[in-house]
């Protein structure tokens, strides 16, 4: 990160982001992975991932923000799924994450300071402390919360990515225009903000 962008506030690194990078397990998902044995005797791999955060992954892309994800673990299904979204990037198998971020900002054009990555344990803190917005959510390691810009109110897989799409799209001005298309008036919406 460059010297100048040291002492930015969250809202301003906010509206920097053209890339929202992220890991999967305890970030997009609870941490909590089930394993089944299939009838051929494969083993099957379960993972949950929050409604509210698909969504909002789905706004960043509607919005022009790439998004993408960096796993050090394997998951079809979860290659699957996140296509849904609309991911423009899907690393799965890979611990060197700051290698990776970089493979993947070169391809986007961006630089690493108009990144954001939301990581919630140890391999995720050479990224965190490469980009431009670092988020961790509620339920994350002590060292990465320490790396971290900032850490959400919900944990992962329980709103913690839609707490930090919510908050890039307000930074960018795109969250008046997202509650009109839904119905939703943009004064109620902030008359409930302001009072809980």
């Amino acid at each position: 990160m460059s010297p100048a962008g040291r002492g930015m506030s969250v809202a301003a690194r906010a509206k920097k982001v053209r890339l929202a990078l992220m890991d999967i397990d305890g970030v997009l998902t609870n941490g909590w992975i089930f394993h089944f044995v299939d009838t051929a005797g494969g083993l099957v791999e379960f993972k949950g991932v929050h409604a509210q955060d698909s969504i909002a992954l789905s706004w960043l892309a509607q919005c022009g923000i790439k998004t993408g994800f960096i796993s050090g673990r394997q998951s079809r299904g979860m290659e699957e799924r996140l296509k849904l979204v609309k991911a423009s990037y899907i690393y799965q198998g890979r611990l060197d994450k700051k290698n990776v971020l970089e493979e993947i900002c070169r391809d986007a054009g961006v630089s690493a300071d108009e990144a954001l990555y939301m990581g919630d344990d140890l391999p995720d803190v050479p990224v965190l402390k490469s980009v431009g917005l670092a988020a961790a959510p509620a339920n994350a390691r002590p060292e990465v919360k320490a790396a971290a810009h900032l850490v959400t109110r919900r944990a992962g897989g329980e709103g913690a990515v839609r707490e930090l799409v919510e908050l890039v799209l307000k930074a960018q001005g795109h969250w008046d225009g997202l509650l009109k298309r839904f119905e939703v008036s943009v004064t109620i919406q902030r008359s409930k903000t302001k009072h809980g």
